[in-house]
């Protein structure tokens, strides 16, 4: 045990490369966590991205924030790939950017505006909407062959050709 603990906190030397071809060279402890390493490179000296909006990627694996550098197995030397990610969808205060305040942000439920008949995929102005009924699952109401009669729908009469 007391092995695996000084495995973990051996220095770690590698690069992070950023979507925008910056590269960092950092030396962290192994035992170091995602979330600290982000943090690491969110300041200014580094990636100056909020580490909330960081993806770091290894190995073609997405690094997660509790998650140790020993415990992806992390090489000196190696690479491991900075992205900048999307904004996150949380809502902000109403009025705290100075802007309008949205019609729906009092509500609890932003889809409480759109028609029921639109969130349900169903209505009446939908000529589709009873094909997803459960008398489609099988063969029930599908027309037969006596539909189209005798000669099941197709054409005997010769075409002849204009002259």
């Amino acid at each position: 045990m007391a092995d695996e603990q000084t495995v973990d906190d051996h220095p770690l030397t590698f690069n992070v490369k950023s979507s925008s071809d910056a590269k960092y060279v950092i030396t962290v402890p192994a035992s170091t966590t995602v979330a600290d390493l982000k943090n690491k490179l969110s300041t200014s000296e580094y990636a100056d991205l909020p580490a909330a909006r960081q993806r770091l990627i290894y190995s073609g694996r997405v690094l997660k924030d509790p998650d140790t550098l020993a415990s992806y197995k992390i090489k000196d030397g190696n690479t491991v790939h900075l992205v900048k990610g999307a904004e996150s969808n949380q809502r902000q205060q109403p009025g705290a950017q100075g802007g309008a305040v949205p019609a729906n942000a009092g509500q609890a439920n932003p889809a409480a505006n759109v028609p029921s008949n639109i969130a349900a995929g169903t209505g009446a102005n939908n000529p589709l909407a009873h094909l997803t009924g459960a008398r489609y699952a099988g063969f029930h109401g599908l027309p037969g062959m006596d539909t189209f009669g005798a000669d099941a729908g197709v054409c005997t009469t010769p075409i002849t050709p204009k002259h």
